[in-house]
């Protein structure tokens, strides 16, 4: 990483102003996280990114989009369909239209958001000469990788769930007094049917029934 990142001055390309514009503290290390322990495309970056400076303009605006984002259960979710809606090519223009028309209800300026959204070349760009991420090869994933990206996935998943609960609470629909949201993640195999947490299939490297047919096909 720079030396100017690195003491916490932001480089000067686009992504580092979006970072100080939108106080994305964090943008920087997500990226790194997502490139180096997910294999993330520089596409799907691009997108994150985007996503971070629509969340932080609507903050700042104090305007909630979730009656038009179609099919979201979270805020996580409702922030995803209405940049989808906005960026993709194919959603319905009457969508499209009716997200458009809130945020200019909102006074919000989506021109000036839009322009400061990122495309993959500038991500690339910037995970090269700014965080000294190099992009030409594909990045291996390891066992330590792995564990923490699905230890990510399972917070996101808790975080979202708990996320849901409480907009039923504050709704009305569902009565709970404090509560806490745990979520598990196991894998099962269809042809045995054992079942591991991730931990013990990372230590066991493989499927009872796999081990089994390895020795079959072994034997003499």
């Amino acid at each position: 990483m720079s030396d100017a990142i690195e003491h916490g001055h932001q480089c000067s390309c686009k992504i580092g102003r979006n970072i100080e514009r939108y106080n994305l503290d964090e943008l920087n290390s997500e990226l790194q996280r997502q490139r180096n322990t997910e294999d993330a495309s520089l596409r799907t970056l691009a997108n994150y990114i985007n996503e971070r400076v629509l969340e932080a303009a609507l903050a700042e605006a104090e305007t909630d989009l979730t009656d038009v984002a179609y099919g979201a259960v979270s805020a996580d979710d409702a922030l995803s369909a209405v940049y989808n809606t906005l960026a993709s090519d194919t959603a319905p223009a009457d969508r499209e239209a009716r997200v458009r028309k809130r945020f200019e209800q909102n006074g919000i300026d989506l021109e000036a958001i839009e322009s400061d959204w990122v495309t993959h070349p500038t991500v690339r760009s910037h995970l090269n000469d700014c965080l000294h991420i190099d992009t030409s090869h594909t990045t291996k994933i390891t066992a330590e990788t792995a564990r923490n990206t699905i230890e990510w996935a399972r917070t996101r998943c808790a975080r979202v769930v708990e996320q849901t609960i409480s907009r039923l609470v504050s709704a009305e629909i569902i009565s709970i007094r404090d509560h806490e949201v745990s979520v598990t993640i196991q894998i099962t195999c269809p042809d045995c049917g054992s079942t591991y947490r991730f931990g013990e299939l990372l230590k066991h490297e493989s499927c009872a029934c796999s081990t089994d047919e390895t020795t079959e096909s072994g034997s003499p």
